[in-house]
This record gives structure tokens, C-alpha cells and sequence, in this order.
């Protein structure tokens, strides 16, 4: 199957993939000092983003904090990663990311200049997977530093991440259907070393149609936020209720897409 962008180098790749999915915005600039980096010699920027939601939500605790910085951290890298495989059949130099955030979000990035990475998808997958490795693995440590974050715990969130951008893929090339997905996911998962840490699971709607859905392996913490709640797809929830609020919310994405 071609890829779905045709991309000649990474400035092009950067510009198909903001339009696939806004708020994803890359430059190929050098890192600003205050932009978030896997540098561990300048841990300032996502300690300052800690103290953001410590002090946003001071009610919800260091499980949510860690939980919530982490996954900010981590899914511009994940999805850039997984967009740019599955979509434009390449691989961008991640190892330079230098992100920006702005009222505790982290949207937009940076990189190095460098070569776009060819090859054919499983190499691509495996490559993705180290770099993601690489390039996230200092941000978990950088967050340790200030509160305990357990590694079983950030691998989980963070393979939740890969397999939603996995399912936004779907929704930008209808060419992946469930069966695809449901056979890159573990592909995927075993590249970014957290086999079995999340899943796909099937829906079937009252019309008879069968969606995807994320089967989480852990809670993200959101609850514990004063205005928080379970998600749809929360592991605390019993199945029984977890299906019926996928069904409800995946009915409604269908209506409007």
C-alpha cells in the first residue's frame, strides 16, 4: 500500500502532518532554553511544568501530576513517530524534539536538522520504537526527580498513547481497517518494548457497525481532579460499564465524522 503523504524531506513531512492533525506543529529550528528537552542538564522547563499542575490541581495528588505531565511529555513524540510511519512511510529525526508549552500544555516542537529514515514498514516500526525509547525515556527520569512515577505505570500510559494515534491513523486513511490495526498493534507495542501493556478492543454499535476502541491497562488519574471522573475507557470501570459508554461515545463520532 503507498503511503497516504508523499513527503520528499522533513520539512514537507512536518507540514503534511500538521494539517492531518493540528496542534502537532514542527519547525526545524534549534531548541529554545525554555523549550521541554530530553536534556537531563536542563531539567528546569518540565520541572516547571510539574509545578504547573501541582499548583493548578493541587487537590489530585503526585499520582495524577506525574501521570498527567508524562503523558503531556510524551505524546508529541509518539504520534510524530507513529503519523509519520504509517502515513508517509518514513521516520523523522526524533532525538532532538525540543517542545513547547504554554499554560501547562505542550503543544508544538522542534527538531534538528537531519534526513528523513526510509524503509519498509516493520523496519520502520522497530526503528520508531528505539527512538521513542531514546527520546521519552530521560522525561520519566526528569519527573522522578521531583515526585515517583513507577515505570510499569508510564509504560502503560505511554503505549495508551501509541495505540490512539494508531486509531487516529484510521480516521486520516480509511485503507487501515480493524484488521490492520488490531495486526500493527502489537507490531508497535513490542518496538516500544511494552508487549500487552494496552490493546485494541472491538465494539459492536446498535447499527451492526464494529469500531475500535482502547483497552487500557491503566488509569490515567483523572479522576482524582475535583472536576474529574472516570474515562470511557478507564480500567476501573466494570466492563459491562465501560462498553456501554464506548458504544454511547463511539455512536456519537460516528454521527458527526
Amino acid at each position: 500500500m503507498s503511503p497516504l503523504l508523499s513527503v520528499p524531506d522533513p520539512a514537507s513531512l512536518l507540514a503534511a502532518i500538521s494539517r492531518c492533525l493540528p496542534g502537532l506543529d514542527g519547525t526545524l529550528d534549534a531548541a529554545t532554553p525554555d523549550a521541554l528537552t530530553a536534556d537531563a542538564a536542563n531539567p528546569d522547563p518540565v520541572a516547571a511544568l510539574l509545578q504547573h499542575w501541582q499548583q493548578a490541581h493541587p487537590e489530585a495528588g503526585p499520582h495524577y501530576w506525574g501521570s498527567r505531565v508524562w503523558t503531556l511529555l510524551v505524546w508529541q513524540p509518539v504520534y510524530l513517530a507513529v503519523l509519520a510511519v504509517q502515513l508517509a512511510g518514513c521516520l523523522p529525526p526524533l532525538g532532538g524534539m525540543a517542545q513547547r508549552q504554554r499554560g501547562g500544555f505542550v503543544a508544538g516542537f522542534s527538531l534538528a536538522q537531519g534526513d528523513l529514515q526510509h524503509g519498509d514498514e516493520a523496519t520502520l516500526i522497530a526503528a520508531a520504537g528505539q527512538v521513542l525509547q531514546a527520546a521519552c525515556q530521560p522525561y520519566l527520569a526528569m519527573i522522578n526527580q521531583q515526585l515517583k512515577l513507577h515505570p510499569k505505570m508510564a509504560g502503560r500510559l505511554q503505549a495508551d498513547c501509541l495505540l490512539a494515534a494508531l486509531l487516529f491513523v484510521q480516521r486520516c486513511d480509511a485503507r487501515y481497517d480493524n484488521a490492520r490495526l488490531q495486526a500493527l498493534a502489537p507490531q508497535w507495542l513490542a518496538a516500544l518494548a511494552q508487549p500487552e501493556a494496552s490493546g485494541l478492543m472491538t465494539v459492536t454499535l446498535d447499527d451492526g457497525r464494529h469500531k475500535l476502541a482502547l483497552e487500557r491497562k491503566v488509569c490515567c488519574q483523572h479522576f482524582r481532579r475535583c472536576d474529574g471522573e472516570l474515562c470511557s475507557s478507564c480500567p476501573k470501570l466494570k466492563p459491562a460499564a465501560r462498553l456501554a459508554l464506548l458504544k454511547q461515545e463511539l455512536s456519537a463520532d460516528a454521527v458527526t465524522a
